[in-house]
């Protein structure tokens, strides 16, 4: 018999999925059941420290010795009070110029403790998976799922700059999220008509919303990308949680502090992460955003943005024109029903695609979102409208981690893009099972 070696018990070991213990509550959220529960908050402030306050220190440029303040914000909650999701952010501390560090994350109530999960982590994505729909919505099972992948950015962002294409702003540099903190994740722009617009479609979340008349926002995109937009007034009112559209209204640049820190003059402090590794800070050099490409200078906010011949330096208001990034996502079919894997056996899920035109793109993305316990026994093949399968993941008898979140691109021209598409999981080994939680295709 194998040894099996989870993979959650290495996540639990290195802090990124916590699960504790917590003094029954002596006050409870409105609305809750008259009997005592443990308190959430505790836990979640346990989990973002084991995971996220180192970052947090180096990102807000103070000594690892500091104490950091978490703001903890349950958004929406099951009937029965058993589930949670929101937001957690450790607060900035005072003369910092910076964007907060935050994580989105769902609970579950066992017993008599509560396991948490924060964004970015197999444990977030497991629990969003299992999490009833007044929680986790259906339409971000799959987003919140991404979040966990391991792989690679493209350079070639798809994102547009956070104000009107076609018009100019100014930017004060490259440079990090607390000025000189590595990595250089942040621009600040300013000028123009002052409206701040999504840099991406995607979805919107609002952090410390308790902590001033107007929250930090993020927005998570579908490419892998998350940006940060701090400092704004005016924000829209959409809730937590809702689709945004390429160029939609966010807020207003201003000087607003609800996570805590400090601004000089009215700008969006525009930050740059990945979805992974519970927000993980992006170094905007060599990335192309807007339709410029951004480089560091030999300090803090002494950079550039490229575009051709061109370069324009800092302060330089208000000639740096947003190119755009490259249109909106494809479209994207998925199918989120679960279909069991048996030991030794093959699964398939189905995904129908009509109106789109032609044939499928050299560059087909495929995402997997596959739950099995030895994921290394498992082979898996898309299998296109003509028949034809291509091979996305071969068995590795090593791999003894149970969940796959991956995504593969596929030349699949030969292909006519409308008709049946297949996943297919095969078992190939003795002694496990599991089963396709959700998969996509985006054209």
């Amino acid at each position: 018999m194998r040894t099996r070696m989870r993979a959650l018990a290495a996540a639990l070991a290195t802090g990124l999925a916590t699960t504790l213990t917590a003094a029954p509550a002596t006050a409870l959220p409105a609305g809750a059941a008259s009997a005592p529960a443990p308190e959430l908050e505790p836990t979640v402030r346990a989990a973002m420290d084991a995971a996220l306050a180192g970052r947090a220190r180096g990102s807000y440029g103070v000594p690892a010795a500091t104490p950091l303040r978490t703001l903890v914000e349950p958004q929406r909650w099951s009937p029965d009070r058993r589930w949670a999701f929101g937001s957690a952010a450790f607060l900035i501390p005072s003369g910092v110029e910076a964007a907060p560090v935050t994580a989105l994350f769902v609970a579950r109530l066992d017993g008599r403790a509560w396991t948490v999960g924060l964004q970015g982590t197999p444990r977030f994505a497991a629990l969003a998976h299992a999490a009833p729909a007044p929680v986790v919505r259906d339409d971000e099972r799959v987003p919140f799922a991404r979040t966990a992948e391991v792989g690679s950015l493209s350079a070639d962002t798809g994102l547009s700059l956070p104000w009107k294409q076609g018009t100019g702003w100014g930017h004060w540099g490259v440079h990090g999220n607390s000025g000189q903190s590595r990595p250089y994740n942040s621009i600040d722009f300013f000028g123009g008509d002052g409206n701040v617009l999504a840099s991406r479609a995607g979805t919107m979340y609002r952090h410390c919303t308790g902590g001033g008349r107007w929250p930090y926002i993020t927005v998570v995109h579908d490419n892998g990308y998350t940006t940060g937009y701090y400092h704004l007034r005016d924000t829209t009112a959409k809730a937590s949680g809702s689709a945004v559209r390429l160029g939609e209204y966010l807020g207003r640049i201003a000087e607003e502090l609800p996570c805590g820190g400090s601004a000089n003059g009215d700008h969006v402090h525009w930050t740059l992460w990945s979805g992974s590794g519970a927000n993980t800070p992006v170094a905007v050099q060599g990335k192309t955003i807007g339709g410029w490409t951004w480089y560091e200078g030999a300090s803090a906010y002494a950079g550039y943005a490229q575009r051709g011949s061109t370069r324009i330096y800092r302060n330089a208001c208000c000639n740096l024109v947003n190119h755009g990034g490259g249109g909106e996502p494809g479209r994207v079919f998925e199918n989120a029903d679960d279909v069991a894997i048996p030991d030794q056996g093959t699964a398939e899920s189905a995904i129908t695609v009509s109106g789109v035109p032609g044939n499928a793109p050299r560059t087909l993305s495929v995402f997997q979102d596959i739950h099995h316990t030895w994921r290394g026994d498992v082979e898996i093949d898309l299998v296109g409208p003509s028949g034809r399968a291509y091979r996305l993941r071969d068995r590795d008898a090593d791999d003894d981690a149970d969940v796959i979140h991956e995504t593969d691109t596929v030349d699949a021209s030969a292909e006519t893009a409308n008709g049946t598409w297949r996943l297919r999981v095969r078992d190939v080994d003795v002694n496990d099972s599991g089963y396709i939680d959700a998969w996509s295709l985006t054209f």
